[in-house]
């Protein structure tokens, strides 16, 4: 059974008995734990090689029946009792809690039977080679219970009203009662049974001394030459004659004992004590530690920047840092560049549109069916001799789904050298977007905009004890939305478009300020607080859970598309200790990420989970300037590594079916929209023809992003 596998059972199984608001955790302890005021159950990891389905279950539903049955402030009473007592009160209680819970989930029934039996063959209980009818009345009680009745003890008259009335306990109070009464009845037992004593031989302090699987007369020896060894080490010290006196007496024994034996000072259960030493050899000790967190709560208007916000913020910049004439001439040749390049790819997204229309309608009427209405056809009644189908049909064409888009810009330092072309990709993504009316909304994610002062309380995260914690400066900008006006539209595009031309040529408003005699092709800067910073990709998808509701919810939308747009994996988040990390989704936990490594695990449950909560379709674009930086990230076999560079090079992307994105392509970040019509001085149609036809095919082709879009809706 795998990590994976094993820690979706134990959900399944805690979902099944945390009937009471108990969480079940596994983790790096050796004994099971219950915290009263979370109540958060503890079990320890068990090592894989020795792990049993129906041990493992059996186990946490003992402890959950503890959790549910056994009152914790009348266990801790019983610190102030003696070790025998509440290993008596222990085994009786057990009885008690495990037929509780095999009563309210008839299914465990079977884990414990062949629980037990798995326990019992690898010796648990420490009973191999041993007559367990030479053992005091408690440990047959523990084994008759354990192995749910099946063990055929020989019972007294005594002992079987003993028994009878471990049944009968139906609180606490019960079991402490009983506990006095067996424990009286198991004194008494040993004081008169020579065979017994030999069985729980003990040190004066009551600790066990004889545990070996035999009872030769070199083991016995062995045991007293080791009391003896401690007798002569206690004479030494500086207690008082009547205590050495008492030792000695007990050691003899002058109490009453058998020959060869003592009377224990502490009677315990001794296969009680077997089996807590037996479940703790079996616990992982070298596993890590596990964190176990939830998703934080969302804010959304503190996580999310307005374009509004967004569009006045740079406003407001420009006119206080860029307000000379030089400033306010070299703004507008940014527009104009803006406004030449969405001119140019006008045509061609409005000739992708009508394919994408036509294509669309064709395969709706091809999914087209045809019903009779019940009304003859007057154009079909001469023919009612011969033929049977004189009645009019009616073609019904599916219902198309209301498709709804998110887009999620990485805007890291990292995107800098791949920056411009990104954006002019997405621009034509937007255009073609609402060109055919579907609801979209597109974000830049960033971490840069530092309003935070006191770490989460201007956050738009939410975090507790028990959350994962997220970079607290994280902002969602929005970019783009169906909902913006055509004034407010454009404004984003020339500011971005702006941006990416002033990152894209490494801050090239700087550089020609520096160095007067280059090319006046300089970009004024933007607002600080929207320059690139690093990605925190992992924090957005947490946003998603809250926008994508309240998007499908607003617009109706019923089909959705979440894209990503990225050139790395995201930031780690910090969690609340160290160790491997669990986060609850759904009433579960699942593994989202390792000891060292947790972001690309997070980032791909995260997807998991929005996919299967909200139907999303996820698309992720991974920018790569070479084909070299995807070798270790595709793992091509060698015989296939050519063909894959060809690809890259020709189709300028690589699509990946095995990731948590339904696809994930690998795309050229180089790529640039083409919008150049071409030129020819020849006057022969065909060459003009396959001029034309090749130039737009390259203009097509140029559109890595807006084509593989159009081919994962259409």
């Amino acid at each position: 059974m795998t990590k994976d596998n094993t820690m979706k059972n134990k959900s399944q199984l805690a979902k099944l008995l945390a009937t009471e608001n108990i969480e079940v955790q596994e983790n790096a302890v050796q004994t099971a734990s219950f915290d009263v005021v979370n109540r958060i159950l503890t079990i320890p990891i068990f090592k894989e090689e020795q792990k049993s389905k129906h041990v493992y279950d059996m186990l946490v539903g003992h402890e959950v029946s503890h959790a549910l049955y056994t009152p914790s402030d009348s266990w801790k009473e019983m610190g102030q009792r003696s070790k025998e007592f509440k290993s008596f009160v222990n085994v009786i209680e057990d009885a008690r809690i495990d037929k509780l819970i095999q009563k309210k989930y008839p299914g465990l029934t079977d884990d414990y039977l062949k629980g037990f039996d798995k326990m019992y063959k690898d010796n648990f209980f420490g009973t191999k080679g041993k007559d367990i009818m030479n053992y005091a009345l408690i440990d047959k009680i523990n084994l008759y219970y354990k192995s749910s009745k099946r063990l055929d003890f020989k019972f007294t008259n005594k002992e079987k009203i003993l028994v009878n009335a471990v049944d009968k306990c139906k609180s606490f109070d019960d079991v402490l009662k009983l506990a006095e009464e067996i424990l009286g009845y198991c004194k008494k037992e040993l004081e008169k049974k020579p065979e017994l004593q030999k069985v729980y031989k003990s040190d004066p302090k009551g600790e066990k001394l004889d545990d070996s699987n035999t009872d030769s007369n070199d083991s016995e020896k062995s045991t007293d030459e080791k009391l003896d060894e401690w007798l002569e080490k206690k004479s030494e010290s500086d207690e008082s004659d009547d205590e050495k006196k008492k030792e000695k007496t007990n050691a003899t024994g002058g109490n009453g004992a058998g020959e060869g034996g003592n009377i224990p000072t502490e009677l315990r259960a001794l296969t009680a004590d077997n089996y807590d030493t037996a479940v703790k050899g079996i616990t992982d000790d070298q596993a890590y530690s596990r964190c176990y967190a939830e998703l934080p709560k969302v804010d959304l208007k503190k996580l999310i920047i307005p374009y509004s916000k967004f569009i006045r913020d740079i406003m407001v910049y420009d006119k206080k840092h860029h307000n000379t004439d030089y400033d306010i001439q070299q703004i507008n040749k940014a527009k104009d560049r803006t406004q030449k390049f969405m001119k140019e790819s006008a045509n061609i997204v409005n000739y992708l549109v009508k394919e994408f229309e036509m294509k669309k309608n064709a395969k709706l009427y091809a999914r087209a069916s045809q019903d009779k209405t019940g009304i003859i056809d007057p154009l079909k009644l001469h023919s009612y001799k011969y033929a049977e189908d004189i009645f009019k049909k009616i073609t019904t064409i599916p219902n198309q789904k209301n498709h709804g888009m998110i887009l999620l810009l990485d805007w890291s330092g990292s995107m800098q050298k791949h920056i411009l072309p990104t954006v002019e990709q997405l621009i034509n993504l937007t255009m073609f977007v609402k060109k055919i009316n579907i609801p979209f909304s597109v974000y830049a994610f960033m971490n840069n905009h530092r309003e935070d002062k006191d770490q989460y309380a201007q956050s738009g995260f939410k975090v507790g004890p028990t959350t994962i914690l997220p970079d607290a400066t994280t902002k969602l900008v929005q970019l783009f939305s169906h909902k913006q006006s055509k004034v407010d539209y454009m404004r984003c595009a020339t500011i971005l478009h702006r941006a990416a031309m002033y990152f894209g040529d490494y801050y090239g408003y700087r550089r020609f300020r520096m160095d007067p005699m280059a090319e006046d092709q300089s970009v004024p800067s933007i607002s600080g607080d929207y320059y690139l910073s690093s990605t925190p990709l992992n924090e957005s998808l947490i946003g998603m859970d809250y926008i994508i509701k309240k998007f499908k919810s607003d617009y109706a939308v019923q089909k959705m598309s979440l894209v990503t747009l990225t050139d790395g994996a995201s930031n780690s988040m910090n969690k609340h200790g160290n160790g491997d990390l669990y986060i609850k989704m759904n009433g579960k936990y699942r593994m989202a990420g390792s000891y060292y490594h947790d972001r690309k695990d997070f980032t791909s449950v995260m997807l998991s989970y929005l996919k299967k909560k909200y139907d999303l379709q996820t698309i992720g674009f991974y920018l790569v300037s070479k084909y070299r930086e995807l070798q270790y990230m595709l793992r091509v076999p060698y015989k296939k590594e050519m063909l894959a560079r060809k690809m890259f090079s020709k189709d300028k992307f690589i699509a990946d079916y095995n990731t948590a994105y339904d696809v994930y392509f690998y795309v050229n970040s180089g790529t640039k929209v083409q919008n150049q019509v071409f030129e020819s001085d020849s006057t022969d149609k065909r060459t003009l023809k396959k001029m034309f036809m090749s130039g737009m095919k390259n203009r097509i082709n140029s559109r890595v992003l807006l084509q593989n879009f159009i081919k994962r809706i259409a």
